[in-house]
């Protein structure tokens, strides 16, 4: 536990944008509140390896997303529904099954479409409240977190050292 806490305060602390910090946590949104096996999810790791996303950030927010998901649960499936039914997108829903990416993407599934718009719609709104949350931390929490006794001792603590070089 501390050690996660402690790569959080290291890549919040470190010289990567808040651009990179907040797309971490917005992707982590779409995976998980999504099945894990699924085409799209594997898009998001390719992206995340791929691009210059913050991957602790990535992995601290995924777990914590999964949980908000299975939480959700019975909204997401309904969400799904609602969207699979719609009788003005059948047509369109069965000639995307009859292609081969569509059989592979699992959107026929309500858990995974209503888990996909509802993931999708959170990254939307999740990455400039963590944005702005980031900045805020770095430009005005970080000086007063630093000042105080207890922070000064255990970062002068092998602890300490022993974490921030993880």
């Amino acid at each position: 536990m501390l050690t996660i806490l402690a790569k959080i305060f290291k890549a919040l602390n470190s010289e990567q944008s808040p651009n990179q910090l907040a797309i971490a946590i917005s992707l982590a949104a779409v995976v998980g509140m999504t099945p894990l096996l699924s085409l799209h999810n594997l898009f998001i790791f390719l992206i995340v390896l791929w691009f210059r996303v913050n991957l602790t950030m990535f992995l601290v927010s995924w777990p914590l997303f999964t949980l908000l998901g299975l939480l959700l649960s019975s909204p997401i499936q309904s969400l799904g529904n609602m969207v699979l039914q719609e009788p003005s997108l059948v047509p369109m829903w069965e000639s995307f099954y009859n292609t081969l990416i569509g059989r592979w993407s699992d959107f026929y599934y309500k858990g995974v479409m209503g888990g996909l718009i509802l993931g999708t719609s959170i990254a939307i709104i999740s990455f400039p409240i963590s944005k702005a949350l980031i900045n805020k931390y770095r430009y005005k929490w970080l000086e007063k977190i630093q000042k105080y006794q207890v922070v000064r001792m255990l970062k002068a603590s092998k602890l300490w050292q022993l974490y921030g070089d993880a």
